[in-house]
């Protein structure tokens, strides 16, 4: 008898998310700012159990993975690495992409999938996200390019991650 899980995800972009630019501030010997390391060990706090799936572009070198997984770690946030990655072969919408792997999550015996998307790319609105709009509505969480992930929007993801558990 298979037991059907629930899986607990976010999606997590670096530029415009952990990195804010364009930035020229020294952030010592991080690759980050603490301002959004912290929001971040917040929010995976506040998301007791959640996974990180890296959705960004920068999922396609083993030498960038490493450096957030070090810089992330360095920090002192409780973290084992990414659980996966979207598709490194497939770079189109960021939304598609997203859609895509959990599309696959479904056909592996979850019964349910709790996520965020923390992006600061448009994941709702405009034609081209038309055609999963309503699949991430109440998912994401953008984030302001130049600020990165902020506490306000950890506030809002914890919102919306409340709203998705009381389903």
């Amino acid at each position: 008898m298979t037991m059907l899980k629930t899986l607990k995800v976010i999606f997590l972009d670096i530029d415009g998310v952990l990195l804010p630019f364009p930035n020229d501030e020294n952030f010592g010997s991080r690759l980050f700012p603490a301002s959004t390391l912290q929001s971040l060990q917040s929010l995976l706090k506040k998301t007791n159990g959640a996974k990180l799936v890296l959705s960004s572009t920068w999922r396609v070198r083993k030498d960038f993975v490493k450096d957030i997984v070090d810089s992330i770690k360095d920090f002192d946030i409780e973290f084992e690495g990414f659980f996966d990655t979207t598709d490194i072969n497939m770079h189109s919408e960021r939304q598609w992409e997203i859609e895509r792997w959990l599309s696959k999550q479904m056909h592996r015996s979850y019964e349910k999938v709790i996520w965020l998307a923390l992006d600061d790319e448009e994941l709702l609105e405009g034609d081209v996200n038309k055609a999963f709009r309503e699949t991430f509505e109440g998912h994401v969480v953008k984030t302001e390019s130049h600020k990165g992930l902020t506490m306000d929007d950890v506030k809002d993801a914890e919102r919306l991650w409340n709203n998705q558990l009381s389903l």
